[in-house]
């Protein structure tokens, strides 16, 4: 369910756990580099929860909803008691393609003729 995802994680919090005692301490994984684009994955708000209970404390973890739009936001303060798991929603947009950032020439030749009339009327009426 969580690949090897918690492993890293867990891996990663060794690592800075160590560091925080003033190097590697015996018995410990060593610090593993990870790739900027590694993402979490659980399934829905009960594998956050699994996912929370198996987390340090005083850490913040971000994991991503695979069966939903949402990521959660997880926390354990440093007495290792979970905060309120926060539940946010995302939407995906995409960058418009060529075609549709440009008005054809014919389009903005209508929109010219538009305004000319419009600015006509005005002068006749003013």
């Amino acid at each position: 369910m969580f690949d090897n995802s918690y492993t890293q994680t867990l891996q990663d919090q060794i690592g800075q756990l160590s560091k925080l005692l003033g190097g590697q301490a015996a018995g410990t994984v060593p610090e593993v580099q990870t790739p900027a684009n590694r993402f979490d994955y659980v399934a829905g708000i009960e594998g956050a929860r699994a996912f929370l209970q198996k987390m340090l404390a005083n850490t913040k973890h971000i994991v991503w909803d695979s069966e939903k739009a949402v990521f959660y936001i997880l926390q354990k303060d440093a007495n290792g008691n979970p905060a309120r798991i926060q539940i946010c929603p995302f939407t995906v947009e995409l960058e418009p393609t060529m075609e549709e950032k440009y008005v054809s020439r014919e389009d903005f030749n209508a929109l010219v003729s538009r305004l000319d009339a419009l600015i006509a009327k005005e002068a006749d009426n003013g």
